[in-house]
């Protein structure tokens, strides 16, 4: 409860006086510094409890290696999922198939595809965690036709795909530039395995477009959605503004609303905005931006 809350004092307190921890406390430790982003305390934790001869189950695994990512050091991030990946074969866990895929979402992340592939080679009965783990590895690291390999080679197993084998799919086209597959997956997806596109599939299409520099169709694209679009959506669209130069029109509505959904951070967006002012000698603007961001 208090690590939800971003209260990981307090978690670890309560955690320390606990007489006789089982694996489910050492687990709930390890994942609150995770989700603090205190990758080294969660370290700390996970050889305190090998130290008390606690054995980790799945759960204290992926958590640390989803916390290997977060590591600001690759080399440090490196050896400790390494670490991890020697001590789940020590230990017999290989065979799992959440440990396995949570290894080949770490090597991926990390840019070693390779051993990703190599790992998945090995699994013997893969799941579509699995499959999707090695199709978002690929995408990740711009290997856009490697990642529709999988996908097709999933499909040639007999594997139905699922929502969040779509997602990895639509993101590896939006980082690698497939617009053309990236429609025909997406309108493939309710006409022809009955999956209907959530908000995340929309914004990995919006993201797509904006990269691609068509703001007019990502803009057009999310009048046409059929729910609100987020923060995350207007953020894609605010990136694809910065990179692709168009009508100040169209950054002035996406910045309106990113900032009304994102009022926190609101003057970041309206800086931005100031910005493309000045480069058009819009000294108005300017002044009329510098004073919203002090009033915000």
């Amino acid at each position: 409860m208090y690590a939800k809350f971003g209260m990981v004092c307090s978690a670890r307190s309560v955690f320390d006086h606990i007489g006789n921890k089982d694996v489910i406390a050492w687990n709930a430790m390890i994942s609150a510094y995770t989700e603090s982003k205190l990758p080294f305390n969660a370290v700390d934790t996970f050889t305190q409890m090998l130290h008390m001869n606690a054995k980790p189950n799945e759960f204290s695994l992926i958590s640390l290696l989803q916390m290997c990512s977060l590591m600001a050091s690759q080399e440090v991030s490196h050896e400790l999922g390494d670490s991890i990946h020697a001590f789940i074969e020590k230990v017999g866990y290989l065979r799992n198939v959440y440990l396995s895929s949570a290894l080949i979402d770490f090597y991926c992340r990390s840019g070693r595809v390779k051993q990703g592939k190599a790992l998945f080679d090995e699994v013997p009965i893969k799941d579509l965690i699995c499959w999707s783990s090695l199709i978002n590895g690929y995408g990740l690291n711009g290997y856009g036709i490697e990642a529709l390999e999988t996908f097709s080679n999933m499909l040639d197993c007999g594997i139905k795909p699922n929502e969040i084998i779509f997602l990895s799919v639509l993101s590896a086209c939006s980082h690698c530039g497939l617009e053309y597959e990236g429609w025909n997956w997406f309108y493939s997806m309710k006409e022809k395995y009955n999956v209907t596109p959530k908000l995340a599939h929309y914004a990995c299409m919006v993201d797509l477009l904006s990269r691609q520099g068509n703001i007019e169709q990502a803009l057009d694209f999310v009048k046409k959605m059929p729910m609100e679009p987020d923060k995350r959506i207007w953020g894609a669209i605010l990136a694809g503004c910065r990179l692709t130069p168009g009508p100040i029109e169209n950054v002035e509505f996406v910045v309106e609303q990113r900032a009304t959904l994102d009022p926190q951070n609101s003057t970041n967006y309206y800086t931005i905005l100031s910005d493309l002012y000045a480069s058009e000698g819009r000294e108005e603007d300017v002044e009329r931006m510098r004073r919203l961001v002090e009033n915000a």
